[in-house]
């Protein structure tokens, strides 16, 4: 009677550890299916977020190329450097703001709801037509998104009462 006994304790150790461990493997591959899947969006997330700034780079570059044609155009008309900068500012046509102060063109191409890709180019006067029309001060990604912290939950209190 005891050697039965003791089989069947056995038998139900034996069988618990199995379903612990089968309970185990199941936990872990629903745990590495659930960061598995979040990886994924984010990888999307990042491919969509890479490729629409590299649109906005291939925009700013037409940009670019279109305005230093647009310059070397109004160069061989004007007669002299004043003409040259007062004719730039129809140069606003084609997406720019002109600061006649400084003698620059910025734009702004957004290609995000939260970002955009802000240009700062300085507009020359080339004493020969080989000479550039264009200089670039700023190519960078800036927030055009408002930032709203999150204050619902004090990180410190001083422990004096309000």
């Amino acid at each position: 009677m005891k050697s039965r006994h003791r089989s069947l304790v056995t038998m139900g150790i034996t069988s618990l550890l199995l379903i612990f461990s089968v309970l185990c493997m199941v936990i872990l591959a629903l745990l590495t299916f659930g960061s598995s899947h979040s990886d994924l969006t984010m990888s999307k997330r990042s491919i969509e977020q890479t490729t629409a700034y590299y649109h906005a780079c291939c925009t700013a570059t037409d940009l670019c190329r279109e305005t230093e044609e647009e310059l070397y155009q109004i160069r061989s008309t004007a007669a002299e450097e004043k003409d040259y900068y007062s004719n730039t500012a129809s140069l606003c046509s084609l997406g720019f703001s002109w600061e006649e102060d400084s003698r620059m063109l910025t734009a702004e191409i957004s290609y995000s709801d939260r970002q955009a890709l802000y240009l700062e180019l300085q507009v020359l006067y080339p004493q020969n037509p080989e000479d550039p029309v264009l200089e670039i001060h700023k190519w960078q990604t800036i927030s055009t998104g408002e930032w709203n912290p999150d204050t619902r939950q004090p990180v410190y209190s001083s422990g004096l009462p309000s």
